[in-house]
C-alpha cells in the first residue's frame, strides 16, 4: 500500500470540520492514531525547553486521548548514541581518571592546569590573551562583555571557564604543600581542563560502558523529570543502542534503492538523487533552510567530517552511517565498525514500532530542519512514497524573559530547579496558556497570570466542596436541603452550555488550550456572579455541574482530580529532591488518629481557652477574640478556611491550600504593617508640627515686640509698637502688618495655654 497524499502540517480541527477551521484532522485508521515523538538525548539535566516541549506534548496527546476518544498508540526514542554523548562521556571518564590519579596538589598538577588553560583560550577565545595570567587579568579587567558577547553568544561562557581556571590557580601558592588536596583546584579548572585531556588521550578510550552509563544516568533522571511534571509515559519507549541491527538493514536498503552511498567507511543520504526522479522533494517543511550549511553542519554533529574532502559527494548530503574514530563507539556493518548517524535513527525506530506511515510526528520547533527534514528523506526514500508523516506538531521556542536560555546568559533553568520553585501544576498551567505551536516567554508576567488562574480555580472549587460538605452534613443529621431551579439557575446552566460549546470549539481549533482556559475563567467567574445573587439559597446541584465539568476538561489537560470530581488534587504541588520526584500527598499508612489528631488538638486547645475565660468570667470580648484566633491561627495552620456568614448560619467550612491561606496571611499582614507605618509616620509627623505650633505659642504675644528696642520706642497697652527707633510714629500700613502677626500669635499662644491647661505639662 503506497502512502498517502501529504496533508497540511499542522493540526487545524480535530473531529470536526468547522468551515472556518482549517483542515480537519483524518486518522489513518479511524480511532487509532499512531504518534512518534523525538525523546530527548540524554547527557545532562533536563532543562525547561524539555518541560515546555514535552508537557505540551503531554497535553495535547490527552486531548486526542481522553477529550475525542481516540485510541493513541505513542512512541517516543531516547537518543543515547550521538556526538554530544560521546564528548560528554570521555571527558567525564578523563576527568575523573586524572582526579583520581593526581589528589595531591603539585606543580606538575598546576603546569597541567596552565597548560590546559592556554588550549582552551586558543581554541575557544583567541582574542584573550592567555601568555600570562598577568596579562589575562588586565584583559579580563577591561574587556567589554556586553559588546563581545553580542558578536559571539558564547563569549561569557569561554570567559567564565578562563577566570575559573585562572582563580584556581592564583588562590594556588607558588610553593605547593604537598599534603594539599587538588579536588578543589581541579573542580574549578574542570571546563578548561577536560579540553586538553580530550585531545590527548580521547581516542585510547574504548570500554563501551563508559558510553553506555553517562546516557542510562541521564535517561534515568529525565524520567524522573517527566513523572514530577506529570507526562504520562509513553506506550512504547525505544533507545538507538537497541536498534543498531535494524538501522543497518534499513542503511543497505536505501543504498539498494540508489538514495545512499558509500564513503570510505561511511554511509552519506544522496540528495541529489532523491530528488533526481521527481517523486521526490527534499527539505518539506522548511524549504527555505535547506541551503544553510551551519544547520546543516549542526545535524551531523560535532565529531562529523563537515567536507567533501573524504568522499561527500555535496556538503548538502547527510550521515547515515559514520565511521567510528577512536575514542567513539562502535558496532559491526557491512561498511566498517561505526555508528547510527542521528537522522536514521528517528526513521528507523518509527517504522520498526509504526510502519510505513504515520498520523503525527512531534518534537521542539527546532528539528523542523535538518532533523526532520531529513527523517522524510530518508523514509519515504526506504519506503518508496512521498508521504511518510500526515501531520507535524512542532512545539514553539521557550525564552527566558525574551531570551533565548542559554548557560552563557546565566539563565539556564533545569526542570530540578523550576520545580524548586514552582510546582508542576503551575508549570503545566504555564504551557497551557501559550498556544503549543507559538514561542513562549516564561517571565514574570505569565507567572502571575498562572497564579491568578489557579488562586481563580482554588477559591471556586474551595467554595463548591464546602458547600456540598455542608449540605452532606445537614442530609446525614435528617435536616431537610430545599431545591431551587429559578431563573437565575436556568442562566447558570446557560453558561454552563456556552461553555462546553466553546471549550469545543476552541480544542477542535488545533488544541488551542489557552482559548479554553479562558472560557473557564469565564464560567467561573458567571458562577461567582450567581452565588453573589443567592447566598444561602444557591443551589448545590448546579454548582457541582459545572464544577465537575471544570474539573473534567482540567483533568483532561492533565491536572488531576480530587476523588469526588471536584476541583484538582493537591498533588499537582511536586518537588524534585536529588533526582527523585515526591508529591506532597500523604504516605499511604497514615492512621485515622495521625490524620484526626492536629484538628482535635486545635479544638482542644480552644476549649481549654474558653474554659478558663469563663471561670475567669472574662468580658465578652475576650470570648470573640479567642474565635477569631482559631479560626485565624490554628485552623489555618491546618488548611482549614472558615468564612463566616450571614444571620444564624454557621461558617463555612473549606479545606484549601495551607501555603496560599498563608500567603494570604502574609499579604494582608504586611498591608496591616504597612498601614500602621504609615499612620505612625503620620501621627509622628503631627506630633511634630503640634509641638512646633507649641513651641512658638508659648510666647505672649503681648511680649512680642516689647523687647525689641533697637526697632522700636514706644508701644501701646497691648505690646504693639507706635513709634520707631528715631521716636517716629510707625505708618498705618507698618501698624497693619504688625498687628497681623500678632494675631497670629495671640491664636497660638492660646492653642498653647489650653495644651498646657489640659496635660498639666509644660514647655
Amino acid at each position: 500500500m503506497a502512502c498517502a497524499r501529504r496533508k497540511t502540517i499542522g493540526i487545524k480541527a480535530v473531529q470536526h470540520a468547522y468551515e472556518d477551521k482549517g483542515t480537519p484532522f483524518i486518522p489513518i485508521s479511524q480511532r487509532k492514531v499512531t504518534w512518534y515523538c523525538c525523546g530527548p538525548t540524554v547527557y545532562d539535566a533536563g532543562h525547561m525547553g524539555h518541560a515546555r516541549n514535552y508537557v505540551s506534548t503531554d497535553i495535547s496527546r490527552r486531548i486526542l486521548r481522553d477529550y475525542f476518544g481516540f485510541d493513541v498508540f505513542f512512541v517516543q526514542n531516547v537518543t543515547d548514541v550521538d556526538d554530544k554523548i560521546i564528548i560528554r562521556a570521555r571527558q567525564n571518564y578523563l576527568y575523573e581518571r586524572y582526579a583520581e590519579q593526581n589528589p595531591v596538589l603539585t606543580q606538575s598538577v598546576l603546569d597541567k592546569i596552565m597548560e590546559s588553560w592556554k588550549y582552551y583560550g586558543e581554541k575557544n577565545l583567541p582574542a584573550a590573551p592567555t601568555s600570562s595570567l598577568s596579562a589575562f587579568a588586565d584583559w579580563a579587567g577591561q574587556v567589554d562583555v556586553a559588546a563581545e558577547g553580542k558578536e559571539n553568544p558564547k563569549f561569557t561562557m569561554h570567559l567564565s571557564a578562563l577566570k575559573s581556571a585562572y582563580g584556581a590557580m592564583m588562590s594556588s601558592n607558588d610553593d605547593v604543600v604537598v599534603a594539599k588536596s587538588s579536588k578543589d583546584v581541579l573542580e574549578a579548572a574542570k571546563d578548561v581542563l577536560i579540553l586538553l585531556l580530550d585531545k590527548e588521550e580521547g581516542a585510547n578510550v574504548r570500554d563501551p560502558a563508559i558510553f553506555r552509563d553517562l546516557p542510562a544516568y541521564w535517561e534515568q533522571r529525565f524520567n524522573d523529570d517527566m513523572r514530577a511534571l506529570n507526562v504520562l509515559p509513553p506506550t512504547v519507549v525505544t533507545r538507538v543502542s537497541e536498534y543498531v541491527p535494524q538501522i543497518v538493514a534499513f542503511v543497505s536498503q536505501m543504498v539498494e534503492n540508489g538514495y545512499a552511498y558509500e564513503a570510505q567507511g561511511s554511509v552519506y543520504f544522496d540528495t541529489a538523487a532523491f530528488e533526481a526522479g521527481g517523486k521526490h522533494v527534499y527539505a518539506k517543511l522548511q524549504p527555505w533552510s535547506r541551503g544553510k550549511t551551519d544547520l546543516i553542519d549542526e545535524g551531523e554533529g560535532s565529531l562529523s567530517i563537515k567536507t567533501t574532502a573524504d568522499g561527500k559527494k555535496s556538503p548538502f548530503d547527510f550521515a547515515l552511517w559514520k565511521a567510528s574514530k577512536p575514542g567513539e563507539p562502535e558496532w559491526e556493518s557491512p561498511w566498517g565498525r561505526g555508528r547510527p548517524g542521528w537522522h536514521i535513527e528517528c526513521s528507523v525506530m518509527a517504522s520498526e514500532t509504526i510502519g510505513r506511515q504515520m498520523d503525527i510526528h512531534s518534537g521542539g520547533i527546532d528539528l523542523a530542519f535538518p532533523h526532520h527534514d531529513n527523517e522524510l528523506a530518508q523514509s519515504e526514500a526506504y519506503h518508496e512514497c512521498n508521504q511518510w508523516v500526515n501531520y507535524f506538531l512542532h512545539t514553539g521556542h521557550l525564552h527566558i524573559e525574551g531570551l533565548k536560555m542559554s548557560k552563557s546568559l546565566k539563565n539556564f533553568i533545569t526542570i530540578e530547579d523550576a520545580l524548586a520553585r514552582y510546582s508542576a501544576r503551575q508549570l503545566r498551567l504555564a504551557f497551557a496558556l501559550t498556544q503549543w505551536n507559538n514561542s513562549l516567554d516564561f517571565k514574570e508576567g505569565l507567572i502571575k497570570e498562572v497564579k491568578t488562574v489557579e488562586t481563580t480555580l482554588n477559591n471556586f472549587f474551595a467554595v463548591v466542596r464546602a458547600l456540598v460538605a455542608d449540605e452532606s452534613v445537614i442530609v446525614k443529621k435528617g435536616g431537610h436541603v430545599p431545591q431551587r431551579f429559578g431563573q437565575l439557575e436556568r442562566q447558570l446552566f446557560k453558561d454552563l452550555d456556552t461553555a462546553q460549546a466553546d471549550v469545543h470549539a476552541a480544542l477542535c481549533d488545533n488544541l488551542s488550550t489557552p482559548q479554553a482556559i479562558q472560557v473557564i475563567t469565564w464560567l467561573v467567574a458567571k458562577a461567582n456572579v450567581y452565588l453573589s445573587a443567592t447566598k444561602a439559597q444557591a443551589s448545590i446541584p448546579a454548582l457541582s455541574e459545572v464544577a465537575r465539568w471544570i474539573t473534567r476538561i482540567l483533568s483532561v489537560f492533565g491536572f488531576d482530580g480530587q476523588e469526588d470530581a471536584i476541583g484538582w488534587s493537591s498533588a499537582g504541588a511536586v518537588v524534585v529532591q536529588n533526582g527523585t520526584a515526591t508529591a506532597t500527598t500523604t504516605a499511604g499508612g497514615t492512621t485515622t488518629e495521625d490524620i484526626a489528631m492536629p484538628y482535635l488538638k486545635a479544638l482542644s486547645n480552644y476549649r481549654d481557652e474558653i474554659r478558663q475565660k469563663a471561670i475567669a468570667k472574662a468580658p465578652y470580648s475576650d470570648f470573640l477574640q479567642a474565635s477569631d484566633r482559631v479560626r485565624d491561627e490554628d485552623l489555618l495552620e491546618l488548611g482549614v478556611s472558615l468564612d463566616d456568614r450571614e444571620g444564624t448560619q454557621g461558617a463555612l467550612i473549606k479545606f484549601v491550600d495551607k501555603a496560599e491561606l498563608l500567603a494570604q496571611k502574609t499579604e494582608k499582614e504586611a498591608k496591616e504593617k504597612a498601614k500602621a507605618e504609615r499612620k505612625q509616620k503620620a501621627k509622628e509627623e503631627e506630633d511634630r508640627k503640634l509641638r512646633e505650633r507649641l513651641v512658638k505659642g508659648k510666647l505672649d504675644p503681648a511680649r512680642m515686640f516689647t523687647d525689641s528696642t533697637d526697632e522700636f520706642s514706644a508701644w501701646d497697652e497691648n505690646g504693639l509698637p507706635t513709634h520707631d527707633r528715631a521716636g517716629t510714629e510707625l505708618a498705618k500700613s507698618r501698624k497693619k502688618k504688625l498687628q497681623k502677626e500678632y494675631d497670629v500669635q495671640q491664636k497660638l499662644h492660646a492653642e498653647y495655654l489650653k495644651w498646657k491647661e489640659q496635660t498639666g505639662q509644660e514647655l
